[in-house]
């Protein structure tokens, strides 16, 4: 399920990297945060797989130009279905029944809006200064807690201090039916305790929570430096005094929402009663992104790391620096040297989310990884020893020969894909993994959720632009199959439901739940995903240096189910007593495997992907499967076929109403830019 983060004209640069920021911390090891435009909101069926809708902060008047008609009907019959939604600030203003702010003033606006989750008059500014794209207005507000609204749930503390610009209140949100208030501003006029901060309204099935106030911002990421924010002790020390108390407000908000929350549960609040486990953060600190750990790079022999660390100095500096456009490496000799600490930067991407950066340690291990205790979460050594137990004696092989490991990364699809230099000393096999991945990649606009007990990596393979019989397109197919058949074809796990979807998902038959029923006889059991995979490409010379991504639930039980759950549930019901997979194990298996399946694609009898295909279409979940292609106009129903054997396009063929093939009526799609929601069997374009 996703968390949509409205992202189109009017949308505070600030707010929306904030806002995205802050949910992908909290909400990002069960939901998939990503962001949406007019025209996203508008066309796409966004509204089955959304658990949230988020409007942050910025302009009204863009929103309603935008958003007005067509949006607004399907985020109104969204959220009345049942859906929750969040407006921020302007996005608040928006979804209430009318604004008045600044009358009098130049910036005046005053008008209706369509959305109404709130009944009555959303006004502004609470506090004075405003200033549009500008920090004057700035100011670290007291709030007062209702809390007996949320739920029963002891906060800690009743009064705080959050984020505010511009922000507006709820004209007489207490007498509005089916309207509740989560927080009061303070000190208003002197009539403190009279306008509503936060509210929120039940809109039919589903709920809507107004916010006047930014709870979402995240004040170790704001600029204490900035002269508007006046003298110390000015908005952002202000603010980092009570920014734990930010922390559990936002996890209670949004658990009044509904929404699934990463661990750990509560923090620690400065008047916290005794009796209740917290967990203690630093302030300002973002719970849920923990700060990057050292990467350690080894091999299964150490004369290949020695060859690799050569490689590595060769493009470094002087100083032991690798500096590529995307990340700063700084080489370490070995583990017995002093680990640097550097100090992150800040710097705004195009889209306008602040990213941090900051120098990535590689650790060289020249005789093996290092001991346990400095990877518990993943043993290099143990992954190595298994590495050379399951390959077979008649093959030369190299993938995962060395791995590079770290426990907390940004990203290993981006470490390997964006900086071109460093992925082009590296050996074809190369393998980076990690057991956290703070801003994983997925396709599309997709972030990776990535929660620990998912097995992520990412591996450089070099494809020969000359081999006309094995295009490059599938080697998303054989990764993921790769993954089906490194458990299903182990003696004993052949019947462990895993399966693929098109293009290149993994997917599972659900387990049943304590008490849960069968599916009825002749109708498909639920099906849910716990992998996928991504490729990334560049051309080098002549050949593709491809980047092969790959994440894998393996122990974790969350957002979905993981291939240990799978294990037990099948030892349950068979009687069998077939053992569970380690992230080390599994990740030699699925190498061995692929490196199998790609050294038969590229070298086999010359006919590619053909010698692999029915293996394929026996774990495919698509065989005759009909659905329909919303990338038509008008949509066509059609019978899907199968892969041709030249591009790896889907083969699909026109059915009538009666579901007979129509002669003549043959459509193909490319595996990039369509997407398969298989639940509702459609086809549509890729956002």
């Amino acid at each position: 399920m996703n968390v949509l983060v409205y992202s189109g004209e009017g949308t505070s640069r600030a707010s929306l990297a904030h806002t995205v920021r802050t949910l992908r911390s909290l909400v990002g090891h069960h939901y998939d945060v990503m962001k949406i435009d007019a025209k996203g909101l508008t066309t796409e069926p966004w509204e089955e797989s959304t658990s949230l809708l988020v409007i942050p902060g910025g302009r009204d008047l863009p929103y309603t130009r935008d958003l007005n008609g067509a949006a607004n009907e399907k985020i109104r019959a969204y959220v009345a279905a049942g859906g929750r939604f969040w407006g921020i600030c302007a996005g608040a203003y928006f979804s209430s029944d009318r604004i008045v702010f600044e009358v009098g003033t130049p910036l005046e606006v005053q008008g209706d809006r369509e959305l109404k989750f709130f009944a009555g008059e959303c006004h502004g500014v609470v506090y004075p200064g405003f200033v549009y794209d500008s920090e004057q207005g700035a100011n670290a507000v007291g709030i007062r807690l209702e809390e007996e609204e949320f739920g029963g749930e002891r906060l800690g503390f009743e009064e705080t201090r959050v984020y505010f610009n511009g922000g507006g209140y709820f004209v007489d949100a207490e007498k509005q039916p089916g309207c509740s208030v989560l927080a009061w501003y303070k000190d208003t006029d002197g009539n403190e305790g009279q306008k509503a901060a936060m509210i929120v309204c039940q809109v039919g099935q589903g709920v809507a929570l107004l916010t006047g106030v930014h709870p979402e911002y995240d004040p170790a990421h704001l600029d204490a430096g900035n002269p508007e924010y006046g003298p110390l002790p000015n908005v952002v020390s202000r603010l980092l005094e009570t920014d734990q108390q930010r922390l559990l407000l936002v996890r209670s908000l949004l658990k009044k929402l509904g929404l699934k929350l990463s661990q750990p549960e509560v923090l620690q609040a400065t008047d916290a009663p005794q009796d209740a486990a917290f967990v203690a953060l630093p302030p300002g600190a973002i719970l849920g992104i923990p700060d990057l750990t050292p990467l350690y790079l080894a091999s299964v022999e150490p004369a290949y790391t020695t060859l690799l660390a050569h490689s590595l100095r060769s493009i470094a500096t002087s100083e032991g620096l690798i500096k590529e456009p995307n990340d700063t490496f700084q080489l370490i000799a070995s583990p017995q040297h002093t680990i640097p600490v550097h100090t992150s930067t800040l710097s705004e991407t195009a889209e306008g989310e602040s990213e941090e950066k900051v120098i990535k340690n590689l650790v060289v291990c020249h005789d093996g990884g290092p001991p346990a205790s400095t990877t518990p979460q993943f043993v290099m050594n143990d992954y190595f020893q298994h590495l050379k137990k399951i390959r077979p004696p008649t093959q030369d092989f190299t993938f995962g020969n060395s791995l590079l490991y770290g426990e907390v990364v940004s990203s290993t699809q981006t470490m390997l894909d964006k900086n071109f230099t460093l992925c082009q000393h590296l050996p074809t096999g190369f393998v980076c993994n990690a057991t956290i991945q703070t801003a994983g990649r997925g396709r599309g606009r997709n972030s990776w959720i990535s929660p620990p007990g998912c097995l992520q990596f990412s591996m450089v393979l070099r494809h020969p632009f000359q081999a006309r019989h094995a295009s490059a397109v599938f080697v998303q197919y054989l990764a993921a199959l790769a993954i089906v058949e490194s458990v299903c074809s182990l003696p004993g796990y052949e019947e462990v439901p895993l399966k693929l979807k098109w293009p290149n998902d993994i997917y599972a038959e659900a387990p049943l739940e304590e008490g849960e029923e069968p599916a009825p006889e002749g109708t498909a059991p639920r099906m849910v995903k716990v992998g996928g995979v991504l490729v990334n490409s560049n051309f080098s010379g002549s050949e593709f240096l491809l980047v092969v991504g790959c994440g894998i639930n393996t122990t974790n039980p969350n957002p979905t189910t993981s291939i240990n759950h799978l294990i037990r549930y099948h030892n349950k019901k068979t009687g069998k007593n077939l053992a569970l997979f380690t992230q080390e194990t599994l990740l030699a298996h699925v190498l061995v495997k692929f490196e199998q399946m790609y050294t038969t694609f590229l070298h086999g009898n010359g006919t590619g992907f053909a010698q692999l295909e029915q293996t394929y279409y026996k774990r495919w979940l698509h065989t005759d499967a009909f659905v329909t292609l919303t990338t038509m106009t008008p949509h066509r129903r059609v019978r899907i076929q199968g892969i041709t054997l030249d591009y790896g396009l889907l083969k699909t063929v026109g059915v009538d109403g009666q579901g007979r093939d129509i002669e003549g009526e043959e459509f193909r799609l490319q595996p990039d830019g369509n997407s398969f929601d298989m639940l509702k069997g459609l086809i549509s374009t890729k956002s």
